[in-house]
């Protein structure tokens, strides 16, 4: 199982970042649309163990791929990270059958726009998400290394989020409504 580790920092536009990317010779990747259906059991015993499964329908250049995900338990860092193993399924309806039979149910579905950038070994994401906002992620194989890309793009200093996109989301359609783990379909993604 790998590990993932990232910084995330919310930021009030992606423009600046992406000029910035722009100027220091960053690779731009893709654009991918992400939607992102999280996984719980009955009794809750993932999110008891700190951990997640998500099912990732994402395309990018008119191609549709599925990403399913296992995320463990949070280490301690000073930025999010944690054990995660994540596979290729070739048909998304499929494998969200098998972990319904397994007795898994979606609680909840995010939509994003991913814009990906590689910058000095790590991966950059600019994330917009409805309800939430703009995000900067920078995934790397280390800390010093992912704290380098923030200096370089002058986000070192700005507060870290270790929470997911599915737990803040789920705290933003409560505070909203009071329905923590409402399925985010088309209709509630309008911002």
């Amino acid at each position: 199982m790998g590990q993932e580790i990232e910084a995330k920092i919310k930021v009030e536009a992606m423009e600046p970042v992406a000029h910035q990317l722009g100027r220091l010779g960053a690779r731009f990747a893709a654009e991918r649309v992400q939607s992102d259906a999280y996984f719980s059991d009955a009794d809750g015993a993932l999110k008891k163990r700190g951990c997640g499964l998500r099912l990732r329908t994402e395309t990018a250049g008119g191609q549709t791929i599925f990403i399913l995900t296992f995320k463990g338990p949070r280490q301690e860092s000073p930025y999010k990270n944690r054990p995660e193993c994540q596979t290729q399924v070739v048909d998304g309806a499929a494998a969200a059958a098998i972990l319904e039979a397994l007795g898994y149910r979606t609680t909840l579905t995010v939509a994003k726009t991913r814009r990906v950038w590689e910058l000095d070994g790590c991966e950059v994401c600019l994330d917009e998400l409805p309800r939430l906002g703009c995000f900067v992620e920078v995934e790397g194989p280390d800390e010093q290394t992912i704290l380098k890309v923030l200096t370089k793009l002058g986000l070192q200093d700005q507060p870290h989020i270790r929470h997911s996109y599915s737990s803040m989301m789920a705290r933003q359609l409560e505070s909203e409504d009071g329905s923590p783990n409402d399925v985010l379909t088309a209709d509630r993604n309008k911002s």
